[in-house]
Formats: structure tokens, C-alpha cells, sequence
């Protein structure tokens, strides 16, 4: 046992994050950590880590953990510098000032020079560099870059780099995939799948999950479930337990009806027998004919007494009604009109940003219904491509969009919705035609506030995640085109937003390093990079 977690909770003010929190983590074991935008998973992490403390329970952290959060301060100094381990930085200094202080023939120097060696090799430093320069490879980083020289997405693999160089029993990764083009993601997965360590992975990437996870917990509504195997696995044994859970919860509703309805007929009947009428006893004499309907009517009583402590019994063993998350957006809409048949042609298209010649030479056709997916590295131009194909970056060559098409653009950092005042501005500029009521309607629907004026800068990140599925799903324009929109998703809102695209009749344009999304909604693939596109037929 490296890790437990016995009965956690934790509370932001009067808000109920989660309770009732216990999990066992054993070596080698790699912990899917899943759940909405908000529900908790980075505080977990953070309580696991020991950063934060729980407001009730125990956490027992008998082996050592790394963590890497979501948002880390900027690495400093060279790549191959930033990700050594500053013990490993400590115990090279003492050993290089041990070895100088050999030629000084003090008395003690050949010990001190002994215990230094000792601890560097301890601490695998003759062995370091090898190893880093093979992580550092396979996160596609050069070792002699200057840090404060590199990009966002590099300098967050910076940071993977230096937590899988640190050495640890456990680690903790809060979305390691962020900013990983495929190629990395891949190398990741075999990293992880040929350590000897545990690992808590809280990400949103279905594909990562199933290809490392050996169990999978969910945060939803405070709690923590447990399910066994990959994300896959997991998620269809919660629908066959959900399911079961609604048959038994149906049974034994139909049983207490029954027997409500049979309780509420026996105290009636005795209470009426138990009110003796003169009239009824005939012939009979009165106090035999008393005492036999005060018999009847104790009977009677005695069975309805026994079948209301029946339903106290069932309501006390009763299965609860399963949650059904009714979060979905359902409009009575007209069609999408078809538009044209010939969606967009580019010929000879060449994109500069700089002096640097990003694509050059770009031929590509566009037909209706298509969907494509946009692959490639970091930097490999997919974003380029997206933008110049929009007008909205400088080029040469010939682009022709199909007459009377409208296009809706979404970006990685939901920049269409930015300058947009309110959630009516913000659902309107998706649809003009929405009506007042359906305005209210789409809000109820996926849990935006229900005043349409709310400001959109006043959205949290789970609204405004809500708020550009919904303009997805309201949406009149034929062509979509899409850059990482699976950005700051839970996996429950990619996998409404696979839905949405699945089902949508135009065409898409989608740049995305979501595998899992890709496999399912594409149905041609275009490569981008090395100065060129290369399309499937």
C-alpha cells in the first residue's frame, strides 16, 4: 500500500466539494481520476499531495509522491538544466567541490570525496543525462533550448519532463496530455505502461485513459466511485450497474405500491369493522356480536400494522433512484440548409509568419458533408492552415468558399465568445433566429443561468464550456471549423460534443490531437506539417 484515503472531505466555505473519500492505491497501479470541470479532482490531487489539508478524514502517504498541477511556475535556465532534480543539482556540486579539494591533500579529503561519490551515484547521477536526453527526446524538446525561450505547450512538457526524471513511488499528473501532439502522447503511454511506479492520472483523454489506466474512480455529485479497468471498461460497467440500479428501484417501487395500496385497505376495513352497529348483530347477542367484531377489526389492524412495518423495512434496504444527468440540448430547430456542393477549393495556397514559410504549395478540396481531421506536430501549421483558410492570416494562392456558405469558427481559447456582452449576444451570434423563449429554454437545458442578459465574462470555466457546446448545437452555419475545441473539456463534455458533430449534416473542419474524437466523428484525415498538407482521398 503507497497511498490511502480514508473517509476525505473537503469543503470551499458553505460548498460541499466531496466527503466520504477512501481509496487504496497499490504498487504499480494507474488510477484514472475522472469527473466534470469542477468536481474536485484537482483538490484531491492537491490533498493527496499534501499541499491541502482535509476538513475531515485521513490521507496516509507511506511512499513518495511527485505532482505535477495544471498551472506550474516558469523553469528557468537550460531544457537539460530545468529537469534535473535539485537534489541531483546539489549532490553534483558537492561532488565536483569534494574532487577539487582532492589535490589540497587534506586530511579528510578522500572520505568526503568517497561520500559525495556515494550520494551522486545513489541518486543516479552517472546515469541522468542518458536518461533525461531520452525523455527529452521523446517530449520532442531540444536539451540546449533556453527555457524562457520556449513556447507554452513546450515549456508544459518541460515540466512533465522534469516530474518523470524526479524519482517517486508515486506520481500525480493533472492533465499530462495538454499541449502533447500525438507522437509525444504515444511516447508518454509507453513511459508509463514500463514504469515500476503508481500513478493518479487525472485527464480528460479518453484514448490515454484506456491505453494506461488499470482502474478508473469518477468524482461526480461529492462522491467517489471506483470501477475496475480503463476508462472504456469502467464507463460500460457503470451503465450496466445504472441499469440494474433503475430495474431494482422500479421493483421495489412496484412492491410498495402494492403493498401501500394493501395496508391502506386492511386499516380501512378495520376501521370499519371496528365501528359495531346494533344493527348488524341480527339475532346474535349484542356482546358476542361486540367482541367478534372488535376481533375482526384487531385483525385486521394487527396485519396493517405488520405490513406498515414491512414498508418501513423496504424503504430502510431501499435502492436509490439512479441519477440521470438530463444536461442536453434538444431545440425544435429548423434544418441546416445543405449549401453548396462544393464546400472549399484552395490552389497553390502558401502561408509566411515572419520570415519563416509556414505551408507552401497547398492543394486541397472541400465537398459537402466531409468531416476532417487535421493531424500533426506541435507546430507542424494546423492552426496556420485554419486561420488562412478563414482570411484571417495573410497568404498567396487561390481560396474559394462555396457561394452563400456560412462558416462558424471556434478557436483554442474560445476567443469567439471574448468580446461577446452577454449569454444572448453570445447564443444569438450562433443563431440570429433563436426566440426569446428558446434563449431560456437552451439555458435551462445545459445549466447556463437562466438570465439571458448574464455576463459572459462572468461565466465560470464550466459554464463557458457549456455555453460553446451550446452554440454548437444551435448553429444554422454549414461549415464548422474547429481548433482543439476539446481544450478545458471534462471527458462528459467531449463526449456531448462527439455527439453534436456526429450528428451534425454539414461539413467540419477539425484540428484536434483528441484521438479518441477523431476515430469517431472524421471521415478523412488531413496531415499537416513539413511545410505541406497531405490529404487523404
Amino acid at each position: 500500500m503507497l497511498l490511502k484515503l480514508s473517509h476525505v472531505a473537503r469543503t470551499y466555505g458553505d460548498q460541499l466539494i466531496f466527503e466520504d473519500v477512501s481509496l487504496t492505491l497499490l504498487p504499480a497501479e494507474r488510477l484514472a481520476l475522472i469527473g466534470e470541470n469542477g468536481s474536485g479532482k484537482t483538490t484531491l490531487l492537491r490533498l493527496i499531495a499534501g499541499l491541502e489539508q482535509p476538513d475531515s478524514g485521513q490521507i496516509e502517504r507511506p511512499g513518495t509522491l511527485v505532482y505535477l498541477p495544471q498551472h506550474a511556475p516558469q523553469p528557468s535556465g537550460e531544457v537539460l538544466e530545468a529537469v534535473t532534480p535539485p537534489e541531483l543539482r546539489t549532490a553534483a556540486q558537492t561532488l565536483a567541490a569534494a574532487s577539487d579539494a582532492l589535490s589540497s591533500a587534506a586530511p579528510n579529503a578522500l572520505d568526503a570525496f568517497s561520500a559525495a561519490e556515494e550520494t551522486y551515484r545513489a541518486l543516479g547521477g552517472y546515469d541522468f543525462e542518458t536518461q533525461a536526453r531520452a525523455v527529452l527526446g521523446g517530449l520532442d524538446l531540444p536539451p540546449d533550448a533556453l527555457t524562457d525561450q520556449l513556447s507554452g505547450g513546450q515549456t508544459r512538457r518541460v515540466l512533465l519532463a522534469r516530474l518523470l526524471l524526479s524519482p517517486a513511488e508515486v506520481y500525480l499528473l493533472d492533465e499530462p496530455t495538454n499541449h502533447l501532439d500525438e507522437a509525444s502522447l504515444r511516447w508518454l503511454e509507453d513511459w508509463i505502461a514500463h514504469s515500476r511506479a503508481t500513478f493518479v492520472l487525472a485527464s480528460h483523454d479518453r484514448a490515454f485513459l484506456d491505453a494506461v489506466a488499470t482502474r478508473t474512480a469518477e468524482l461526480e455529485r461529492g462522491r467517489l466511485t471506483s470501477y475496475p479497468g480503463n476508462y472504456s471498461a469502467a464507463m460500460t460497467l457503470k451503465i450496466t450497474l445504472r441499469e440494474a440500479q433503475g430495474r431494482d428501484h422500479r421493483a421495489q417501487q412496484r412492491q410498495r405500491r402494492a403493498l401501500t395500496q394493501e395496508q391502506s385497505r386492511l386499516s380501512s376495513q378495520a376501521h370499519s369493522a371496528g365501528k359495531f352497529s346494533h344493527r348488524r348483530a341480527g339475532n346474535k347477542p349484542l356482546l358476542a356480536a361486540k367482541n367478534k367484531a372488535e376481533g375482526v377489526s384487531n385483525t385486521l389492524a394487527g396485519r396493517a400494522k405488520a405490513l406498515e412495518h414491512r414498508l418501513m423495512q423496504l424503504d430502510a434496504a431501499a435502492t436509490d433512484k439512479p441519477y440521470n444527468d438530463r444536461r442536453r440540448l434538444s431545440l425544435d430547430l429548423p434544418a441546416a440548409p445543405t449549401g453548396p456542393a462544393e464546400v472549399l477549393t484552395v490552389r497553390d495556397l502558401s502561408v509566411c509568419r515572419g520570415e519563416a514559410t509556414v505551408l507552401s504549395g497547398v492543394n486541397l478540396d472541400v465537398r459537402r458533408g466531409e468531416k476532417i481531421a487535421l493531424v500533426g506536430p506541435n507546430g507542424g501549421g494546423k492552426s496556420t492552415l485554419l486561420l488562412a483558410l478563414l482570411g484571417r492570416l495573410p497568404h498567396s494562392g487561390r481560396m474559394r468558399l462555396g457561394a452563400g456558405l456560412q462558416v462558424y469558427f471556434a478557436g483554442q481559447g474560445g476567443e469567439e465568445i471574448s468580446n461577446l456582452p452577454t449569454l444572448k449576444d453570445a447564443l444569438l451570434d450562433a443563431n440570429p433566429w433563436l426566440t426569446p423563449h428558446q434563449l431560456y429554454e437552451i439555458a435551462a437545458q445545459v445549466g447556463l443561468p437562466p438570465d439571458p442578459a448574464f455576463r459572459v465574462a462572468d461565466l465560470s470555466g464550466g459554464q463557458r464550456t457549456r455555453l460553446t457546446l451550446a452554440r454548437l448545437g444551435v448553429t444554422r452555419a454549414g461549415l464548422l471549423v474547429l481548433d482543439e475545441p476539446t481544450n478545458h473539456l471534462d471527458v462528459r463534455a467531449i463526449e456531448a460534443l462527439e455527439g453534436l458533430l456526429h450528428r451534425f449534416p454539414g461539413t467540419l473542419l477539425l484540428a484536434t490531437h483528441d484521438r479518441r474524437l477523431r476515430e469517431r466523428v472524421a471521415t478523412r484525415v488531413w496531415e499537416v506539417g513539413s511545410g505541406g498538407v497531405r490529404a487523404d482521398p
